[in-house]
């Protein structure tokens, strides 16, 4: 029988969560080269759903705004809409990469979870 520490537990539960919010991220560059506003807005708002929990309330209220401005953008506007998803997925990006969610960039994967780069 195999004692796992509590480190052990929590990197086996963090990886089904990384790959969930890989997969999100995969999919808003598929929609992105398909020219597919309305799927990338909707990965962006699942994005959220996974980023929220980790976010003080101002935070999330930031984020809940520019979902709420880019909702008042007319469809006919594509630049300014997707300006506004960019930078929906922008903001989202900085909050998992301060928070340590997004994989470091290492030459060694023995290194890999040390520290964040």
């Amino acid at each position: 029988m195999v004692m796992e520490t509590r480190e052990t537990a929590a990197f086996n539960f963090a990886m089904p969560y990384l790959f969930r919010i890989n997969h999100i991220l995969n999919s808003n560059f598929t929609e992105f080269k398909n020219h597919n506003s309305a799927g990338f807005a909707l990965n962006l708002r699942q994005l959220y759903r996974e980023l929220a929990p980790w976010l003080k309330e101002d935070e999330q209220k930031e984020i809940r705004k520019q979902f709420t401005e880019l909702s008042k953008i007319p469809k006919v506007e594509t630049e300014r809409v997707w300006n506004q998803l960019e930078n929906i997925e922008l903001h989202m990006r900085t909050h998992f990469k301060a928070l340590g969610m997004l994989m470091p960039r290492v030459q060694d994967p023995r290194f890999l979870f040390s520290k964040q780069r």
